[in-house]
Order: C-alpha cells, then structure tokens, then sequence
C-alpha cells in the first residue's frame, strides 16, 4: 500500500482531539506520515486555580499538551505557526490585537503553511470546514488559510467537521437518557455549526483506535478543568460513559470539493454513499 505525508492544521491544541484525532492515528498506525500544524499554543484560554504551576504559562502548557496527543496518535512532528490566540471577539474597535492569528493577512499565514506543506512534501491537507466548526474566529481563519495555501502547495484540502444533524441527534438522545446537558453547551439554533449530513462527502470508522483518540483528549488536561464561569467541552465529553463515547466518537466526517482524493491515502476515507 502507497504511503504519504498527511498534514493537519488547527487553530488550537485540543483542536484535532475533537475534530481528527481518530484519523491521523489511522494514518500513523498505516505508516503515514502525519504532521500537525497548529496556528497558536492556546494562550488566551481560562484553565481552573491551581492547574499551572505558578512559573508556568498557559503557551508554555498547552503546547506540551499538544505535543503528548501527538505522540498519543503517532504523529511525527508538531509544528507551530508562532502566532497568539485571537479569543473569541476582535477589540472595541472591531480590530483584531496584533499578533493574533485573525490579524495576520491571509496570504501571509498561507505562505507559512504551505512552506511546511512544501517542506514535508505533503500529500493532503486537513484543516476545518467553511463555519468554523462552531464559529470560532479561529477556526473560520484556519480554513482560510489552509484553503489559500493549498492552492499555493497544489495539493488537495480535506475539511475537517461534524455531521450537524448527529450532533443535534446525539444532543437530544443525551437528554432522553438522562445525562444533563449545560445551560448554553450548544445554541438551540445550528445552523451555522458544522455542516449538514448532506454535505458530508467522507467518512471515517476510527472505532479500531478509539483509545488513541481518547488518549488525545485526555492529553489536554488544562482544556478538561473547571474555569470560571465555562462550559468545559472536553470534560464532558471524556465523562461519558464507554459505550455512549464509543457511540459519539467512532464516526469522523469530511467535506472534499476536489476531484479526488490522492491515491497514496484514499484507502483511508470511505465515501458518502459507496
């Protein structure tokens, strides 16, 4: 079986535990080589009292953090753009503060990456879908970027996402067995999350490396911890028990607007509809 060089780019440590993690430990574990990308270390996060050690940052930790879900997943190298987390909202001014990743102009960070692209002589770039995911600013700038700096490595772009209606589905069936749902864990409106079931062109079964998957998301402790007034999405999700985790998380969804996947990695990816 042919082997090549996947590449997947995120805004934020943790990013690829939620999105991709199942699929690059799938390409690892095939002998592909796979790099993570990562525009920022996650420095405008909130992690609960007494989780950094008092001459430790938040960067300096969540990119430790990125570099064992790497290892969790087999991943060769952890790469980082160097640019600082944007949080989720620009200044007063509606100007994003400089050296934030939302503030940097596309066709630089394009650049960027696709010089790692060139550098590792990449066969597929996964990054997130049109919406950001959830929306995050970050997020919509990471498919931004990697959609430009595809075109600048001519490579193909493979959208990372979640089928929105599992989502809804699987949020309702929480509900209907009891388990408690956060005021505000998701909007009652999703139309803008994601994307839709009818839009998703692959799948993957990573059912045979749920425990590297899962391995990625316990590796971002800081982004599992109780913080002031928050949500925390990872702790939820890692409290579920095995079989409900199973049932969320075996299944990872993709949008591909290109030809055709490279032959040295289709086998991974199953086909909507095939």
């Amino acid at each position: 079986m042919p082997t090549g060089t996947l590449v997947a780019f995120h805004a934020h440590p943790d990013d690829e535990a939620l999105l991709d993690a199942g699929t690059l430990a799938l390409a690892a574990q095939a002998g592909h080589r796979v790099v993570l990308v990562l525009a920022t270390r996650g420095d405008a996060g909130d992690v609960g009292d007494g989780v950094l050690a008092t001459d430790e940052g938040l960067a300096q930790r969540r990119s430790a953090e990125a570099e064992a879900s790497a290892a969790a997943i087999g991943a060769a190298r952890v790469v980082f753009l160097g640019y600082l987390d944007s949080g989720h909202s620009p200044d007063t001014d509606g100007l994003w503060p400089a050296g934030t990743f939302c503030a940097a102009p596309i066709e630089e960070a394009a650049a960027v990456l696709a010089a790692v692209l060139a550098e590792e002589d990449a066969a597929l770039l996964i990054a997130d879908d049109r919406n950001g995911g959830y929306g995050h600013p970050d997020h919509q700038q990471v498919h931004r970027v990697a959609w430009a700096a595809a075109q600048l490595a001519d490579i193909p772009l493979l959208q990372a996402t979640i089928d929105r209606e599992f989502l809804s589905g699987g949020i309702e069936l929480a509900k209907g067995m009891g388990f408690e749902v956060p005021e505000g864990f998701v909007p009652d409106d999703l139309s803008t999350w994601y994307t839709p079931n009818a839009e998703i062109t692959h799948t993957v079964d990573v059912s045979a490396v749920l425990d590297k998957r899962k391995a990625s998301m316990n590796a971002h402790a800081t982004q599992a911890t109780g913080a002031p007034d928050t949500v925390r999405t990872l702790s939820i999700f890692l409290g579920l028990p095995d079989e409900i985790f199973a049932i969320a998380f075996s299944t990872e969804w993709y949008v591909f607007t290109g030809s055709s996947l490279p032959d040295a990695c289709a086998d991974l990816f199953t086909t909507v509809g095939q």
